[in-house]
């Protein structure tokens, strides 16, 4: 496809920061972030062109070129794709049914992917999907801000997930927020040594 000089060329200028690798190496927001960072950071600096329409029914004027200039900052955990690691405490396994999330990685690597009408919904409750890794099996949850900010995955905590993965004090566990597929992913990153 050819791209006609005569049609307006916009530029947008975004900052990012990238995570780790694999899938939770999404971009965020940096305006919100008020976090110095201890380790390696690299400043990259991408052009892109690209050209939006359709060929098939493409005119002069209905072509658009867009030069996209991309900077991103980029934190690099070797390898590591989770971004939200816990240790399970006796509070996660109990009959309460719930999971207590860190609310500062909570806030950096899942909050800011939702709309305003989700952030309207988590102090009753927003329904979500929350896929096990290990099992391949989905399951129905909700998530919830009480009003003390603690953030926390309810409703069949302790049967899908304490009861059905045999979970322990001290496990650990890696969810985090799939952008692609909108819902939680969960695994079992380490099992405690009296398992």
């Amino acid at each position: 496809m050819e791209a006609d000089t005569s049609d307006d060329i916009s530029l947008e200028l975004s900052l990012s920061l990238s995570y780790g690798v694999g899938e939770c190496s999404d971009h965020h927001n940096l305006n919100s972030l008020n976090k110095k960072f201890n380790g390696e950071l690299t400043l990259t600096l991408f052009n892109k062109r690209q050209t939006i329409g359709n060929s098939e029914f493409s005119t002069d004027r209905n072509k658009r070129n867009r030069v996209k200039i991309e900077t991103e900052l980029r934190h690099h955990a070797h390898d590591d794709q989770w971004c939200i690691k816990k240790q399970l405490y006796k509070s996660d396994l109990r009959n309460l049914s719930r999971l207590l999330l860190p609310s500062e990685l909570v806030e950096s690597h899942v909050l800011l992917h939702w709309n305003a009408d989700q952030l309207a919904q988590i102090q009753q409750g927003l329904p979500i999907l929350a896929w096990d890794c290990d099992t391949n099996i989905q399951h129905y949850k909700k998530y919830k801000r009480w009003t003390n900010r603690a953030n926390v995955l309810i409703k069949n905590w302790t049967t899908d997930f304490v009861k059905g993965r045999d979970l322990k004090l001290s496990d650990g566990i890696g969810p985090y927020w799939d952008i692609h597929n909108l819902r939680f992913k969960f695994s079992i990153l380490n099992r405690a040594l009296n398992h």
